[in-house]
């Protein structure tokens, strides 16, 4: 733990590149989020849910700039924390795994999203979801399996 940080100040960057994410300053974001990682990893540990949130975002903005080899290699980043922190039935899991889905559908990569949404789709319906992103996982589901 860095004694002259806090975890407050990763959440407000992080913040701050979302916002900046939303306003098309999409530079400006990833270096928000960077810093976001380096503060938590000082202040809470490398393999801490927020670590993992910040580099799911990363990858968000980075989807945006349509740089999805780097999106993606910030959600398998995200993804292997959110497991070991949160476990492997967790709702942040599944929607990390829906976003690695869509991408590797705007990569060409058809079997690769399949196989992603499934195992979203699964988690969302174990813990018994069916709004909101569940939702969107299961459309993106029959879709992929109605085009084969």
């Amino acid at each position: 733990i860095h004694p002259e940080r806090h975890s407050m100040e990763g959440k407000f960057l992080a913040n701050i590149g979302n916002v900046y994410r939303d306003q098309g300053k999409l530079e400006q974001s990833l270096e928000m989020f960077e810093k976001a990682v380096r503060i938590y990893r000082k202040t809470l540990g490398p393999e801490t849910a927020e670590v993992a949130r910040a580099l799911i975002n990363m990858g968000h903005t980075l989807q945006q700039q349509t740089k999805h080899q780097e999106a993606m290699a910030k959600y398998h980043q995200g993804l292997a924390i959110f497991r070991s922190a949160l476990g492997g039935e967790h709702d942040l899991v599944a929607g990390t795994l829906h976003s690695m889905a869509v991408c590797s559908l705007r990569m060409g990569d058809k079997a690769g999203a399949l196989e992603f949404v499934r195992e979203a789709h699964s988690m969302f319906t174990k813990m018994g979801l069916s709004h909101g992103q569940a939702q969107q996982v299961a459309t993106i589901l029959e879709a992929l399996e109605r085009t084969g």
